[in-house]
């Protein structure tokens, strides 16, 4: 879809969307050493009930660091901004490095296989599965994947968003947001609406073999747990930890869900994207690329139109009008140059995002989590979402041209 085919009438009103939500997490990772053999993380990190405290950007919390079954996981303190939010997970990422030797490493993968001798000297607790369970906003009924540990090889490394209200206990019961994170029909429409604007959109970067077996089993569409603040959503994989960039896309394109639907736009949307909940979580399930594309193309050109750089996910500095307290209007022609707040650099995330989607996700951000995050060199970091990857955009040639083509077809 052109920007110039979507509902004007919508776009008006998701022009200066907002919203107060605060997000947290508990993604899992794995440890390998340097054969690349996936290790137990019980012999670096300490039991969820006596976790490592981090320090956090956020008054007051700290992020905790621990072993979960085979699995390491981070529960990153929450924060109402998404690069305080990453610095919180780099600091979870610096803790874990001193924990574990030089040659070992950190590896972000859905799923992994375990050779059985890791099994059998974990500790007691990395031998079952011992997850709560979760619910699916479909059936509306518990997700209940039967398997023994201590026979299952395939460990899965969850990517899980927790958003929802820091201040939920003192805002007005007639809040918009307050009902969406506090009563059962609030907590289905937004997971549903999560469905569609976080898991559609990069489901195309996170959809190799071990993705897609992890779907099968614990990444279901709509699968949640309701909290007293909000919701935990289930579906993501840990993908997203792989860079600040990637934080930022899943952060921000959480954030502006609960917002869309907390003012009751979601249904409109859903319209607008010319799709159904059926389809939107069959396509998940299923892993159908080609049925997740067309309905990215159709929400692509509405995400481009969110107003305010810190309000959209997909942009630095928004695609907007000469007239910048408008959207898109009537007699808009074209693309003319970058907007207010890109530091003057012709780099625009919607772009990069495309250009990730075509080439893959390590066309644009290498698999070295010591480089993204500035573990070893704290001036990469500096620049924060700005930076590393992203900055090195800016000398890709056939990314520029890339990015040419894609913004003058795009305003056509």
């Amino acid at each position: 879809m052109k920007l110039s085919e979507i509902d004007k009438t919508l776009a008006a009103k998701l022009w200066h969307i907002s919203g107060p939500a605060s997000m947290g997490g508990d993604p899992e990772f794995f440890i390998a050493n340097r054969k690349g053999k996936i290790l137990n993380a019980d012999a670096f990190l300490p039991s969820k009930e006596n976790p490592i405290m981090v320090n956090s950007r956020t008054i007051d919390y700290k992020s905790k660091l621990f072993f979960d079954g085979i699995q390491a996981e981070m529960a990153v303190a929450f924060s109402a901004c998404r690069e305080y939010f990453a610095d919180n997970i780099r600091y979870c990422w610096v803790e874990t490095m001193k924990k574990i030797p030089t040659d070992h490493r950190i590896v972000l993968k859905p799923a992994a296989k375990i050779q059985r001798e890791v099994i059998e000297s974990a500790d007691p607790e990395a031998r079952r599965f011992g997850c709560a369970p979760d619910f699916n906003a479909y059936t509306r009924s518990t997700n209940t994947p039967e398997m023994d540990a201590s026979r299952h090889p395939f460990r899965y490394a969850g990517g899980h968003i927790h958003i929802g209200l820091a201040d939920y206990k003192y805002r007005a019961k007639d809040d918009p947001y307050l009902k969406i994170c506090s009563t059962e029909e609030g907590h289905l429409r937004v997971v549903k609406f999560l469905d569609l604007l976080v898991t559609i959109p990069t489901l195309l970067l996170d959809n190799g073999p071990g993705a897609v077996r992890r779907r099968a089993k614990y990444g279901k569409a709509g699968c949640f747990r309701p909290t007293p603040y909000g919701i935990e959503y289930r579906t993501p994989s840990c993908w997203w930890l792989r860079s600040p960039m990637t934080v930022s896309v899943i952060y921000g394109l959480a954030r502006l869900a609960w917002a869309i639907a907390a003012l009751g736009l979601d249904k409109d949307f859903l319209e607008a994207a010319k799709t159904d909940e059926q389809t939107v979580s069959g396509c998940i399930n299923e892993s159908d690329t080609k049925t997740v594309k067309q309905i990215w193309e159709n929400i692509k050109p509405y995400i481009a139109v969110i107003g305010y750089p810190a309000n959209n996910p997909l942009n630095i500095g928004s695609i907007r009008s000469d007239d910048s307290r408008s959207y898109v209007p009537d007699n808009y022609k074209g693309f003319n140059g970058p907007a207010s707040g890109v530091r003057g650099r012709l780099v625009y995330a919607l772009a990069a995002y495309e250009y990730m989607l075509k080439h893959g996700l390590s066309a644009v951000i290498p698999y070295d989590i010591d480089h993204e995050w500035g573990l070893s060199n704290s001036d990469t970091w500096r620049n924060g979402f700005m930076g590393g990857s992203f900055s090195k955009l800016v000398d890709n040639k056939d990314f520029a041209e890339f990015q040419t083509d894609f913004l003058a077809n795009f305003f056509k």
